[in-house]
């Protein structure tokens, strides 16, 4: 699969590219093709499971809340796969229980990384645990702020103003599983998004929580992939509580 993306990535001249919502929520061929692949192998092993998944019409919430659940991103960060600014892009698969992720993987195969986690038995990297950073002063603290699409923009701006002030550093990779997994590894400490569908966060979810991590709604409260909610707000843990000051 990781494979297949890299060479589409690579190919990405002659790709296939529709728009969904407007000009700037884009669909490609390799999201379907990727989505395809996957769907059909949940299918074949897990036939009686639950898919909810971004495209083809499989993005209707699951008569079961509750049920097992696959949720699925084929590619997250279309906008990066198309353009090339980055390989900032990556392939989601989580599972859910009782509307809680309990195992998630994330191929990044631009740079040639597969995150995963499963509840209870850590967070990896190409098979090398991770742990979530140590930093507990938000003036020092990295935050991503994904600012997302027009549609979001002025909710985002509203919202996480006086977060771009108190923060030390911002950031933004444009692809929701690029930041959180970033989280997971260190390198960043949080990540704020207003709207956000169960498909984007939920395998990058319970990496960032293996990792050490905290992933709630944006006020702290729990998550339930299927509650209705769209803001998320992941962090190393320590700076949670400042964060949740400072948003709110």
């Amino acid at each position: 699969m990781a494979i297949f993306v890299r060479t589409k990535y690579a190919m990405r001249d002659g790709m296939r590219v529709s728009t969904k919502r407007e000009a700037n929520d884009l669909l490609t061929e390799v999201d379907l093709a990727v989505q395809e692949e996957i769907v059909a192998r949940i299918r074949t092993a897990f036939p009686e499971d639950q898919i909810f998944a971004e495209e083809n019409g499989l993005h209707e919430l699951p008569a079961n809340r509750d049920g097992r659940t696959w949720l699925i991103d084929p590619i997250d960060g279309t906008q990066n796969f198309v353009r090339g600014l980055f390989p900032a892009f990556g392939v989601s698969l989580g599972f859910a229980v009782n509307g809680k992720p309990v195992a998630g993987g994330v191929a990044v195969p631009g740079k040639g990384e597969l995150f995963l986690a499963e509840k209870g038995g850590g967070a990896f990297r190409n098979g090398e645990r991770i742990v979530v950073s140590d930093v507990d002063a938000m003036g020092s603290a990295r935050a991503e702020i994904d600012f997302s699409g027009p549609w979001d923009r002025e909710e985002i701006l509203q919202k996480f103003s006086p977060l771009m002030v108190a923060i030390g550093q911002v950031r933004c990779h444009c692809a929701a599983v690029i930041g959180l997994c970033s989280i997971a590894t260190a390198d960043m400490d949080a990540y704020v998004h207003v709207a956000l569908n169960p498909y984007d966060y939920a395998a990058a979810m319970i990496i960032v929580e293996e990792a050490g991590g905290l992933v709630t709604r944006l006020d702290g409260s729990p998550i339930h992939v299927f509650d209705g909610g769209r803001g998320v707000l992941a962090s190393n843990r320590l700076l949670h509580d400042a964060l949740i000051d400072v948003i709110v």
